[in-house]
């Protein structure tokens, strides 16, 4: 796998199994911003639903309608873009939208079905199917 920094030169490194079968990028061999992208949505992800099933995460009510929002809709990157545009301001200042905001960004790149958008599925799917 060849690494292209934004400065200096190009360096071969090696991917994890995970990282080569499910960054939007694992058609190509080079690593590029989207594939970063990628890595940041699904650490972000990662962190945000263990601390909420954990208890040191809670959403307030107005997150808990939006995540039911994001998840209905249509995962285009001009749908999830107006679906991030409508949020209201707690929803804006909450941790959930600073991770969701990654999605128009690797939508450009890969389908609404793609592997690499798992982790925020998740994410989404833990808090629509929580009865609070």
């Amino acid at each position: 796998m060849t690494f292209r920094p934004a400065r200096g030169p190009r360096r071969r490194v090696h991917l994890c199994a995970h990282c080569r079968t499910n960054r939007p990028g694992r058609d190509r061999d080079e690593l590029l911003a989207d594939d970063h992208t990628w890595a940041l949505l699904e650490r972000e992800t990662t962190i945000l639903a263990d601390a909420y099933r954990t208890g040191v995460w809670l959403p307030c009510r107005d997150e808990y309608h939006w995540a039911q929002t994001l998840a209905r809709t249509t995962w285009t990157q001009s749908s999830v873009e107006q679906t991030l545009r409508n949020a209201g301001e707690h929803v804006r200042a909450g941790c959930l939208m600073r991770v969701m905001e990654l999605l128009p960004h690797l939508l450009a790149l890969v389908d609404d079905q793609d592997r690499a958008l798992r982790p925020a599925r998740e994410l989404l799917a833990t808090l629509t199917d929580d009865p609070s």
